[in-house]
C-alpha cells in the first residue's frame, strides 16, 4: 500500500475560493494517497471572496502582509510537514521565503506567479522548486528569471499569460491557460517534472 502524500497548498491572497476547492476536489479524487491541506492569508478569514484584486491586496498588507503569510506557513509545515508544496503568487513568495530559510522536511515544491520572490532573489530554496512564471507589470520577470537562474534545485517556466491567470477571481483569469495547468498540476504530483 502506498505512503498517503501531504500536499500544503498556499493560496494567493483570495484564500480557499470555492473554485481553489472544486480544483483540489479534483486533484485528490485522481490521486487517492494525497491529503490536503490548505493555508491562507488571515485576511481572507473575515471575507468570503473579495470583490477585487486590489480589494484583496489592501486586506492582506493590512492583516501584516508577505512577513505575517511567512510565518503561518512556516508554523503550519511545523505541525504537519508537507512532501509536496503549491503556490499561488504571495503564497508563492511566502513559500519560496520558506523553503529558503527553513529546513521543513523533503519534497518538492510548484510555485506559480510568485512575483515576490524577486525581493528574496537571495536565497536560494532547499528543495527542488518549479517556478511557473506569468506576464508581469510591476517588473521584468525574465531578468528575474535570469538571476534565479543560479540555483540547481530551481526550474521555470514563463507562460505567456496575466497574473493570477488560474484564479477565477482575479484580473488575469484566464479559463483554458487555468484548465491545462490543473492537468498539468496532475502530471506533476505523479512524476518530478512539471
Amino acid at each position: 500500500m502506498k505512503q498517503p502524500r501531504r500536499l500544503l497548498v498556499a493560496t494567493d491572497i483570495f484564500g480557499t475560493t470555492a473554485a481553489l476547492q472544486q480544483a483540489l476536489a479534483a486533484l485528490q479524487a485522481d490521486n487517492q494517497q494525497l491529503v490536503i491541506d490548505i493555508c491562507q492569508p488571515d485576511s481572507c478569514l473575515s471575507v468570503p471572496v473579495f470583490a477585487d484584486d486590489q480589494l484583496a491586496y489592501q486586506a492582506f498588507t493590512q492583516q501584516g502582509g508577505l512577513e505575517r503569510y511567512q510565518a503561518q506557513i512556516l508554523n503550519r509545515l511545523q505541525a504537519y510537514p508537507a512532501d509536496l508544496l503549491l503556490g499561488f503568487s504571495a503564497g508563492a513568495a511566502a513559500l519560496w521565503f520558506v523553503l529558503s530559510t527553513a529546513t521543513p522536511g523533503a519534497g518538492k515544491a510548484l510555485l506559480c506567479y510568485g512575483g515576490q520572490i524577486r525581493h528574496y532573489s537571495a536565497l536560494a530554496p532547499q528543495w527542488p522548486v518549479t517556478c511557473l512564471w506569468s506576464d508581469e507589470l510591476h517588473f521584468d520577470v525574465r531578468a528575474l528569471q535570469m538571476l534565479l537562474q543560479q540555483y540547481p534545485q530551481l526550474q521555470q517556466q514563463h507562460w505567456q499569460q496575466s497574473h493570477g491567470f488560474i484564479n477565477p477571481h482575479s484580473n488575469g483569469y484566464q479559463p483554458q491557460a487555468a484548465a491545462e495547468f490543473w492537468q498539468r498540476c496532475q502530471q506533476w504530483l505523479a512524476v518530478e517534472d512539471f
